[in-house]
């Protein structure tokens, strides 16, 4: 399989990928796929109470970074794999 094609495998493979993080007690869902795209925010109605503004903004920030942490952990181990398979994977040996 030559480099392009197996780039964009794994970049299909990545579009499928579909990352949920829950925030903390559950308020705030936010969807992405492998690529960090957001997919999908949902929030919770009992967190649009005006004197909860701030505790919202921070709880969407702090559920948007988990679920970032977790794509890039699932890009790495697409990344692994497919580069496991490929014939680059030689290269990779000289250097182990």
């Amino acid at each position: 399989m030559d480099l392009d094609k197996l780039l964009a495998q794994g970049k299909k493979e990545l579009l499928a990928k579909k990352i949920e993080t829950v925030s903390p007690g559950g308020g705030i869902k936010v969807v992405l796929n492998g690529l960090m795209e957001v997919m999908e925010i949902k929030i919770s109605p009992s967190l649009f109470k005006e004197e909860k503004v701030e505790y919202l903004e921070k709880l969407l920030k702090e559920t948007f970074n988990l679920a970032a942490k977790r794509a890039q952990k699932i890009i790495a181990e697409e990344v692994e794999k497919n580069l496991s398979n490929s014939p680059l994977s030689n290269l990779f040996n000289l250097f182990g």
